[in-house]
């Protein structure tokens, strides 16, 4: 799959757009904190992260999953998963989608 300019563009506005206190910057950055196998296609990452927004209420068992990709359990994972300070996962998850339409693009 291609990644054209305009496609990296308009994912950078989105991150742009997004308060850097916010559930769902909280969440992204845990996603960047994450890492997958060499071997993880493009595919099966989408299909993961589009389980999480499909139940929201698996947020605690997803981030497990995603931090277990590399077979690997990292500081930064750690550290970013506690950042989001998740104390209810159905009420940050249903504060970030709250906060996703909110965004101004």
């Amino acid at each position: 799959m291609k990644l054209d300019k305009f496609v990296l563009a308009q994912n950078m506005a989105f991150l742009i757009a997004i308060p850097p206190k916010s559930n769902l910057a909280k969440l992204l950055s845990f996603c960047l904190a994450t890492k997958a196998r060499q071997k993880t296609t493009g595919t099966d990452i989408l299909k993961i992260t589009c389980e999480l927004m499909e139940n929201p209420s698996n947020l605690p068992y997803w981030t497990q999953d995603v931090m277990g990709l590399d077979l690997d359990y990292t500081s930064e994972e750690w550290k970013a998963l506690g950042e989001m300070g998740i104390n209810d996962a159905e009420e940050f998850m249903a504060t970030l989608c709250k906060e996703l339409e909110n965004l101004s693009l």
